[in-house]
């Protein structure tokens, strides 16, 4: 029985250190000691504007769901979008390279301040479907089939449905040539059907308090006298009333910054646009005609100011450091394009005071005083600075010729006066003199990865 008992235990031991050492070598040959990638992030945003091009067919391929049709993304698109992922992820890079016989996708991510990365790649083979050659982790190569069969059987076990199948069915063929990626598409109905049962299987099984606050908060808005307005309400009014109802909820700092939170998000939902809604929940009383008010809300008397400043709250809210700032940018980078509206300094600088507004009202030590000051404001520059003296209206060749890159010193020494004005809203100065703004506010630290 003894002798079982050691045979036993060998078998666990040389399991145990069999398993170790598998660990040890799979993470030697996965992380590396130097990057694969050193990509620019300004460089590749060169090329936002050419993203609109890209939303228009995907706009046109969802409206006619009932059609095949041809997508296609150029390289700089596609840089682009890496470019755009690179300023809103610290220590990520990424590069695309297409050509006719293939294309690969590279990054590289640092999980820390160590000389430590993961550099993934993988090849794309022009073909009657979606091929992957290869998808290489490290100095680990994975079998592209493969690991594309373990993605469609996860991504459809995760959401209970058949989303990742049908959309590898929709791929009907893959074209390449120099610098452009063709997509044949099969009709997308049943694609776009199926992302309905997506969103119903994995919604949230159980209303969380705060989908539960910022529905209440919609609802109570939306009752109030203002939302009734045949004129534009200025939406410090509209955070007054939710500021003060969420004051008179409130019984602790930590559920003064839930309330300040719902209310954020449920203005935004509101007055910014009903999609933002959906990120936190169901907050429509009625799912079928959503809430809005009877004239829109403005800031510094213009309605879009007003919208960058909300949605951009709620998106800090919901999104990781950095992406309601990456976001922005990327939107107003785009803008610079035929037909856009420009490059706008005063649009960013109503991003970055939603932003800033949205951090100082969520932290419990400043949540309280921060209803107390919603309640007192009689100008919209309580909440964000005088902005609209900055460029705006900038072409993509007015742009260059002035700014360079987004890395420039001229560019960056526009962004860094907005956030010194910003600064200096009384709002907000109390929470940067204690220390307790996170690094998006500080110069120098946004915008320049």
């Amino acid at each position: 029985m003894r002798s079982v008992g050691r045979w036993i235990l060998g078998i666990v031991v040389t399991l145990f250190v069999v398993t170790f050492v598998v660990l040890i070598g799979v993470s030697v040959a996965v992380v590396q000691r130097s990057p694969l990638v050193v990509a620019s992030a300004p460089n590749q945003l060169d090329g936002a504007d050419s993203v609109n091009d890209l939303l228009s067919q995907l706009q046109n391929a969802f409206t006619e769901r009932s059609s095949n049709h041809v997508i296609r993304l150029t390289e700089t698109q596609i840089e682009s979008l890496v470019g755009v992922l690179q300023r809103a992820v610290p220590n990520f890079s990424g590069v695309v390279n297409v050509t006719e016989v293939g294309s690969t996708i590279t990054f590289t991510f640092s999980p820390s301040s160590v000389d430590l990365y993961f550099n993934v790649s993988a090849l794309i083979l022009p073909g009657d479907s979606l091929q992957i050659d290869y998808i290489s982790v490290g100095d680990l190569s994975l079998s592209g089939p493969l690991m594309l069969s373990f993605a469609e059987k996860g991504i459809n076990y995760w959401t209970k449905s058949e989303i990742a199948t049908i959309a590898l069915t929709r791929v009907e063929k893959v074209t390449m040539r120099r610098g452009e990626v063709s997509l044949h598409t099969a009709p997308l109905a049943s694609l776009l059907e199926e992302l309905t049962v997506v969103s119903n299987n994995i919604g949230v099984e159980e209303e969380t308090e705060l989908q539960t606050l910022a529905a209440y908060y919609l609802r109570y808005i939306s009752g109030r006298d203002l939302a009734l307005s045949k004129q534009p309400v200025p939406l410090i009014e509209y955070l007054r009333e939710g500021m003060a109802r969420a004051r008179e909820q409130s019984n602790s700092p930590q559920e003064a910054a839930l309330h300040n939170k719902a209310v954020i998000l449920a203005l935004a939902a509101y007055v910014g646009h009903y999609r933002i809604g959906s990120l936190v929940g169901d907050l429509q009383p009625d799912p079928t005609k959503a809430l809005k008010p009877r004239a829109p809300a403005i800031l510094l008397e213009r309605n879009d100011l007003a919208r960058h400043f909300i949605i951009s709250a709620a998106l800090e809210l919901l999104a990781e450091q950095d992406m309601s700032w990456a976001i922005g940018e990327f939107k107003e980078l785009m803008d610079r394009g035929a037909g856009g509206s420009g490059y706008s300094f005063v649009d960013l600088g109503a991003d970055m005071s939603g932003s800033q507004f949205a951090r100082v009202a969520t932290m419990p030590e400043h949540a309280e005083s921060t209803q107390n000051a919603v309640a007192r404001i009689q100008s919209d520059n309580d909440i964000v600075p005088a902005i609209k003296a900055f460029p705006e209206g900038l072409s993509k060749q007015a742009f260059t010729e002035k700014y360079g890159q987004v890395d420039s010193d001229a560019y960056l020494n526009e962004v860094a006066e907005i956030k010194r004005l910003i600064k200096q809203v009384p709002m907000y100065q109390k929470a940067h003199a204690e220390g307790n703004l996170i690094n998006q506010i500080e110069a120098g630290e946004v915008g320049e990865h």
